[in-house]
């Protein structure tokens, strides 16, 4: 395979691993925490979901032999999703809890759709971000059936 000089393969993909890692962390915290065992239970799902995904992406990564860095650019916008991400699910109440993970699941959409946009010529990448999106939507979907209704 020959690699772009301008942009490593993996480059696209780093993103979603700290966002993966920020939403498995939120989710089994929310786990521990929250007091609906059905949602407890959901959630600590949710997390083996996220656990699930970086490890794919990783072996994704790590079968196209990148090694390269993540740009400051890259790290800023991360960092500033990674906040918000973290304080939504610092929240105490059960409603902005729920809110926030409707919210972090859109984030994480996002930045899967931007992902696959700069990917377009790598089908096996596309295959697994696509795969990844349509269990997101599964989560997404999920919470709004079991809540049925509006938060925050």
């Amino acid at each position: 395979m020959v690699k772009n000089t301008n942009q490593s393969e993996g480059q696209p993909i780093y993103p979603l691993i700290v966002i993966l890692e920020d939403a498995k962390k939120g989710y089994l915290n929310a786990a521990e925490k929250i007091k609906d065992e059905v949602l407890a239970l959901l959630f600590r799902n949710f997390g083996d979901q996220k656990i699930r995904y970086i490890n794919e992406l990783r072996q994704l990564v790590y079968r196209l032999g990148d090694g390269s860095e993540i740009d400051q650019f890259t790290w800023s916008l991360l960092h500033r999703t990674c906040m918000q991400l973290k304080n939504g699910f610092r929240s105490k109440t059960k409603n902005c809890l729920i809110r926030s993970v409707i919210n972090q699941e859109k984030i994480a959409l996002q930045n899967y759709s931007t992902a696959i946009q700069q990917i377009q010529q790598y089908d096996e990448m596309r295959s697994v971000l696509q795969q990844q999106v349509n269990g997101i939507k599964t989560v997404l979907n999920t919470i709004k059936e079991y809540t049925a209704k509006s938060y925050c």
